[in-house]
């Protein structure tokens, strides 16, 4: 959305993706498109003051309007529609936590109301709290959309092109080739080169699962569900699927990325949580997902360092990222034009995070590393010659005094031995079956099975050795 906001107002533009576009965490999302984003509003009423929420609150239906708005003006096929946002409770004790974020709503004067199982669902709740006039869509198809607009606009894309190092006004990228920028933005969902602005303590890295079914006991199609209590699940509707059933998407199960669980056992509860609250037929698709959270529970959009007022950077979304890809590309365009932005200072990366959640998180997350570290060290792994795998298959071993990651390839007799520590910051990396990749806890930097880097921070492959079976 950056890139589209620029070229709509005559900038030149290089987009580059590590991967390849509408790929990763872009194709693997709820794509919930809401303001309502847990109990946050009396929390940053506490937190911070009510201007505060309330300027939050705006900009989030201004980055609503702003996707409905494009996609009117470009006749874009991504399948938006208004919703109503809907946290619901299913024990009675939970309820005055609803009651709580309900009168930050009055106080704030957001457009919801408090009900006591008011809304016709296929399972029991003790109370939900609605915020109107929220919105969900196809990402995909809104986003191929986009891309047809970028073209003409002469925007050049590069895939499979990831930025290694900034010197100047330089980026060098993996290849080694050379873009030279009058600004650029960083929007990596991780950033990169994230020594410079410490961000690699500014975030915790969460990983949830989705789950796409359909079922014959859908919930109302206006409403967008988040469970509060319980298992937490979110719900929606996935229209323009053609299937007998209606087609619902399921996401949950999330966990901070330290507590090392296993994609398949998560998947398998959400699927049985999932079916208790609809009847579901067939399943599409899961998939897993990782977001970036900040102390305070607000994005960090604004300029990368103080440094320089010619980098900018996007993340730290909380699991909201469909609002707030689009906030930055408002904030980022003015900023770049020297025009004023009513919601910068509030995202800036610079900004007062609130001193208590600031200092929790810088002295958490480095012992929360270490902890992983320590139960990695007092795991028994088996010798690299002695282990059996099975084609596709990937395990952490023992190399002598090292640790590896071992892979069998499927397509022939070749075993990739990488390096088990992550290029970032030298932690540990865990095998994900599932996935077939190597996943580091402590950033959510990940590793394709040839050490390959397919999601950062980390720029650096993992070093690489290739043998044969019988080597």
């Amino acid at each position: 959305m950056n890139a589209y906001q620029l070229a709509m107002r005559g900038h030149k533009v290089t987009v580059i993706d590590t991967d390849y576009v509408l790929g990763g965490t872009t194709a693997n999302t709820t794509a919930r498109i809401t303001a309502q984003q847990g109990l946050l509003y009396s929390q940053l009423i506490k937190q911070k003051d009510k201007e505060t929420a309330r300027l939050y609150y705006d900009s989030q239906m201004a980055a609503i309007e702003e996707l409905e708005a494009i996609g009117k003006k470009h006749n874009l096929d991504g399948d938006f529609r208004r919703v109503d946002g809907v946290i619901y409770v299913e024990e009675e004790t939970s309820i005055s936590e609803l009651e709580t974020e309900a009168e930050a709503y009055q106080t704030l004067g957001i457009d919801g109301t408090l009900l006591k199982q008011g809304i016709d669902l296929p399972f029991e709740t003790s109370a939900e709290l609605v915020m109107r006039n929220q919105a969900e869509f196809h990402p995909l198809k809104y986003l191929k959309g986009i891309l047809e607009v970028l073209e003409e606009k002469g925007v050049t894309i590069y895939e499979h092109t990831r930025g290694k190092s900034l010197d100047g006004d330089m980026l060098t990228t993996n290849d080694g080739n050379n873009i030279h920028f009058k600004n650029i933005i960083i929007a990596t969902h991780f950033p990169f080169l994230d020594y410079q602005g410490f961000y690699f303590n500014s975030f915790k890295i969460s990983r949830s699962y989705g789950l796409v079914v359909t079922t014959s006991t859908p919930p109302p199609e206006n409403v967008s569900l988040s469970g509060h209590d319980g298992p937490s699940l979110t719900t929606r509707h996935i229209i323009g699927r053609d299937n007998e059933h209606p087609t619902l998407l399921f996401g949950g199960m999330g966990h901070m990325s330290y507590m090392e669980k296993d994609m398949i056992d998560q998947l398998e509860k959400l699927r049985l949580y999932a079916d208790q609250k609809t009847i579901n037929e067939e399943r599409f698709y899961a998939y897993r997902a990782q977001d970036s959270m900040t102390a305070d529970s607000l994005p960090f959009i604004g300029c990368f360092d103080t440094k320089h007022d010619n980098r900018f950077v996007a993340a730290g979304f909380n699991k909201y990222g469909m609002t707030n890809v689009v906030l930055p590309s408002m904030i980022i365009s003015d900023l770049i034009e020297g025009s004023d932005n009513r919601y910068h200072e509030m995202v800036s990366p610079h900004r007062n995070k609130g001193v208590l959640q600031q200092i929790k998180q810088h002295a958490t997350t480095p012992m929360e590393s270490m902890s992983v570290e320590a139960k990695n060290m007092l795991k028994n792994y088996p010798n690299i010659d002695d282990v059996e795998l099975s084609a596709g298959e990937g395990a952490v071993v023992k190399d002598g005094m090292l640790k590896k990651g071992l892979y069998k390839d499927e397509e022939n007799n070749e075993y990739y031995v990488v390096d088990n520590r992550c290029t970032h910051m030298g932690c540990s990396l865990s095998w994900n079956q599932p996935d077939k990749t190597w996943d580091c806890p402590c950033h959510g930097s990940r590793f394709n099975f040839k050490g390959n880097v397919i999601e950062g921070p980390a720029t650096e492959d993992l070093d690489v050795e290739i043998k044969k079976d019988n080597d």
